[in-house]
């Protein structure tokens, strides 16, 4: 149960660096160019709204 306890833990971790790096984006306005296209930022909203979830949701499933 401990290494279960550890895997969830770390993808908790890894769950919320990705929701940090999205609200980085939105903070900073960071324009990221795909095919030369502007992607817009309302995904990163989402990104991090659900990065935020599922690491909150790892983190707590790791302490039950």
């Amino acid at each position: 149960m401990k290494d279960k306890n550890l895997a969830l833990k770390a993808a908790g971790i890894v769950f919320l660096l990705v929701a940090i790096m999205h609200l980085v984006r939105l903070l900073y306005r960071v324009r990221i160019l795909i095919g030369g296209h502007r992607m817009p930022m309302f995904p990163s909203w989402i990104g991090f709204v659900v990065a935020l979830g599922l690491g909150l949701w790892m983190y707590a499933a790791s302490k039950e």
